[in-house]
């Protein structure tokens, strides 16, 4: 405080000095570094004929010169200067009148007086930083001359009033060139010139006779903070409007970061406006300190109010994949549920490093939109959205808003985070089926992620949300739980898209690091391959063949050593696949249908690929058939990709379901997608090929169960024969109960595989026991080498009275069967005991042939 107060005496001392603080400067002592002092670039100048002269090197360069000076009040400012050339806009100069730095090259505040350049004129501007300002324009070409003499006078008044002349003639008289008023900068350090020249210029600018009066703007003002730069985590420097009072500036206890303490020093530094602290402890990367400043104070005795200032350390760390993860969606905003009526999207940093979303991309592929300057913390979540519709999320966190938000597709979009590099920091490819829910998928509720610690899992980790509010933004979120991935990739499918090209599909996102040409081995061999991603779920793989594929070739493909992203190993799997053909009608059937599923069960329907062909269901569609086509399912929304010849395929809602309640299932036949309504008492179903045309159909009824059969609730249809007619309703049987009511995925449990001769009729099983749950039915086959043959089929009983009538008069094929339940024509069951089954054939040419076969009835 002595100091402090020495200091206050001698400003009221100097105070008559410093007010009016007169400069008089014309060479006549032959230099100008003293009386007074002029700093910068002296080596550029000297005194020659008691004038001061550029005497610079012959290159294209510029140089100044500046002293002290305080004028600004009531303030007048003459000087002579002489160009021995014509002014231009690479030969001129500036004379700064009031100036708050003594460097004239670096930004700064003031008012200097342009001499020459373009316009060869002589006008004022006003600077501040770099941003130079004409507020004065003078008469153009008033220096439009070989060798140019000129006197300048500027003169400021008390209210900021200006007014620039020039005098280019020998009587002395001044003309003006403007006025204005202009109060930015009112107060001064330092006056000065400098001299733009190129190289044969260098030595031809000439000034003398400065003359400066005015006094000094009394300084009522506190000094004002105006930059806080951070050195590194210790070391951060303040800057200020004006010089500071020493003592203050130096006591560290006038600074404090509450959760970081007072500061270890705090140092004013040499230019007497800014101040370096050193801290006690470091500060941590990204995150934003407020630093309390007190009791700063300029030399007239002006303190600055308490103030708090931002202080952020940010050393730049590039994000690598996953570590800003998509955490919530929300693209279907309506009905309203109680979040804001707008589309948004969250985003978490899920690492341990601060990063900088400046120039991070977000797109679904048709737009993009560019996020702006904003450091996202670890563990931070933000809100992006429309610019627009910020307002709404104004009490829900952090939010950035979009000019060129992307709109969400309610049904399902791909969504991609890039950083400023292009490099793709997360992408999802969400569906409704993700909501888990079909009241919420209609809308008014986000999407949210299970465990932002797998986010590798994509729709096996996102629900809808469980918030009443419809969702969580801005928050954690309401579902969150422990969820890893700890199970491998499976290989889903191997398709041909054309006979150099092959497309092999996983269940989840895999690790492309791991995806080497080595580890895909074909068999037979196709040559070389090129290996690629055809888009961002990396779920897919495409690979280009060196060798075409033969068609009615059976291939295998073994996988090996593949990792997912979560970083589980797939260690081998394989799958055969061939290059498809065209289906023909009745390639593909209808082979097994659940209508009425048990309790907490779903529908299926399980088609077979009757041919020995490869087929690609590519554009395929699962329909209802009843006249029209209607509610058609795209196949290709499915795993369904390709069906084997003599192979199976089951499409399900839900096939974990289905297996667990039918243990004779085989669940790698099993394809989760929508299936058209199955009503439980009769409907239908449809395959389509890409041309929309039917390939098979079935009209199915309740009534085509066994009617013995007590409760059909979680019984299946079951085809018996390939070859024979899909609607034909005797080709139909409910499944065996020792199987369990159902076999999708595998062989039918009621299917007849034997094999007949020409002319031969066959009874399977020659016994069988009615109601058991297996084989249920007998079947009577037959084959014959005519067609159009008529038959009378009947069951006898032992005394030779017919208890059943199969077939009176019917035309047959070449072969097919019948089928008898146990009953009687009455409706009624037949005794237990010996039958037998009359099959009588008559042909046009007058040809009789009769079979008798024995069957034996039973009962359970």
């Amino acid at each position: 405080m002595v100091r402090k107060r020495i200091l206050q005496v001698l400003l009221v001392f100097l105070m008559p000095v410093w007010c009016f603080g007169q400069l008089t400067e014309d060479f006549s002592d032959g230099d100008f570094v003293s009386n007074p002092t002029w700093t910068g670039d002296q080596a550029k100048f000297i005194v020659s004929s008691g004038r001061l002269k550029l005497q610079a090197p012959a290159a294209t360069g510029s140089a100044f010169l500046s002293t002290t000076s305080q004028a600004v009040h009531n303030a007048s400012w003459e000087f002579y200067f002489q160009f021995d050339f014509n002014p231009s806009s690479s030969n001129y100069a500036k004379v700064y009148l009031i100036a708050d730095q003594t460097n004239l090259q670096a930004p700064l505040n003031g008012y200097f007086v342009r001499l020459g350049h373009t316009s060869r004129e002589v006008s004022l501007f006003r600077q501040t930083g770099t941003a130079e300002t004409e507020i004065i324009d003078g008469l153009d070409d008033r220096l439009n001359q070989p060798v140019v003499k000129a006197r300048i006078k500027i003169t400021r008044n008390a209210a900021g009033n200006w007014e620039l002349f020039t005098d280019l003639g020998p009587a002395g008289a001044f003309s003006i060139e403007g006025t204005v008023t202009d109060v930015t900068h009112t107060s001064s350090s330092f006056l000065g010139l400098g001299c733009i020249y190129t190289s044969t210029r260098s030595d031809k600018f000439w000034f003398d006779d400065f003359v400066v009066t005015g006094s000094v703007v009394p300084d009522t003002l506190p000094p004002q903070l105006q930059l806080v730069s951070v050195v590194d985590q210790r070391h951060i420097v303040l800057f200020f409007s004006e010089t500071l009072e020493e003592i203050a500036a130096n006591g560290e206890e006038n600074f404090r970061i509450p959760s970081l303490g007072i500061p270890t020093s705090a140092n004013l530094q040499a230019d007497f406006r800014s101040i370096e602290l050193t801290l006690a402890m470091p500060l941590t990367n990204g995150v934003t300190y407020q630093l309390q400043i007190d009791n700063i104070e300029d030399l007239a005795g002006n303190r600055m109010p308490a103030t708090i200032a931002n202080v952020l350390f940010f050393q730049p760390v590039r994000a690598k994949e996953k570590d800003v993860i998509f955490s919530e969606l929300f693209p279907d905003p309506t009905p309203q549920i109680g979040l804001p009526s707008a589309e948004f999207i969250e985003i978490y940093n899920r690492s341990q490093e601060p990063f900088d979303l400046k120039g991070w991309t977000l797109s679904d592929g048709s737009s993009r939109g560019i996020l702006p300057v904003q450091i996202i913390l670890p563990g931070d979540y933000w809100i992006i959205t429309s610019s627009s519709s910020t307002s709404l999320f104004a009490n829900t966190g952090k939010i950035l808003g979009l000019t060129n938000f992307p709109s969400l597709n309610n049904a399902g979009d791909v969504l991609i985070l890039k950083d400023g590099d292009g490099k793709t920091i997360d992408s999802i490819n969400y569906t409704l089926e993700w909501y888990r829910d079909e009241d919420k998928a209609a809308g008014g509720w986000t999407l949210e992620l299970i465990d932002p610690n797998n986010p590798c899992g994509e729709q096996d980790n996102w629900a809808a949300s469980v918030d009443k509010t419809g969702g969580s933004p801005g928050l954690v979120n309401s579902i969150l739980a422990n969820k890893p991935d700890l199970t491998a990739p499976t290989l889903l499918y191997v398709v041909p898209e054309g006979p150099q090209r092959l497309v092999i599909a996983f269940s989840e996102k895999l690790d492309p690091s791991s995806v080497l040409a080595e580890r895909f081995v074909v068999d037979p061999p196709v040559g070389e391959f090129f290996i690629s991603f055809p888009d961002v779920s990396l779920r897919t793989i495409r690979l280009d063949l060196e060798q075409s594929l033969r068609l009615q070739q059976a291939y295998q493909m073994e996988v090996r050593d593949i990792q997912d992203c979560s970083g589980n190993w797939l260690e081998s799997a394989s799958l055969h696949f061939g290059l498809p053909e065209t289906a023909d009608s009745l390639d593909i059937v209808v082979n097994e249908i659940l209508f009425n599923p048990r309790s907490g069960g779903v529908d299926f329907v399980e088609f077979y690929n009757a041919s020995e062909k490869f087929i690609s269901l590519k554009g395929w569609k699962v329909s209802n058939a009843s006249g029209q086509i209607s509610e058609a399912i795209d196949l290709s929304r499915t795993q369904v990709q390709l069906i084997n010849p003599l192979e199976y395929f089951v499409l399900c809602s839900d096939p974990q379901v289905v297996s667990l309640q039918y243990p004779q299932s085989e669940l790698k036949y099993f394809r989760k997608g929508t299936l058209p309504s199955l009503p439980d008492d009769e409907g239908s179903i449809a395959i389509m090929n890409e041309a929309g045309e039917i390939v098979d159909q079935l009209i199915y009824s309740r009534d085509w169960h066994s009617e013995f059969l007590k409760i059909d609730e979680g019984v299946s249809l079951e085809r018996i024969s390939i070859g024979e007619a899909t609607q034909a309703r005797s080709n139909w049987i409910s499944a065996s109960s020792s199987v369990g009511y159902a076999s999708p995925g595998f062989v039918n449990s009621q299917r007849r595989l034997e094999k007949l001769q020409e002319g031969e009729v066959m009874i399977i099983p020659e016994i069988f026991v009615a109601g058991n749950g297996a084989h249920e039915f007998v079947q009577i086959q037959y084959r014959f080498d005519h067609s159009g043959q008529v038959a009378n089929v009947m069951i006898l009983n032992h005394a030779g009275k017919t208890v059943r009538t199969l077939s009176s008069n019917e035309i047959l094929g070449t072969d097919g069967f019948f089928r008898w339940d146990g009953d009687q024509d009455d409706g009624g069951k037949a005794p237990a005991g010996y039958y037998l089954v009359w099959f009588e054939t008559f042909r046009a040419d007058g040809v009789t042939t009769t079979f008798r076969k024995r069957v034996i009835l039973a009962w359970r």
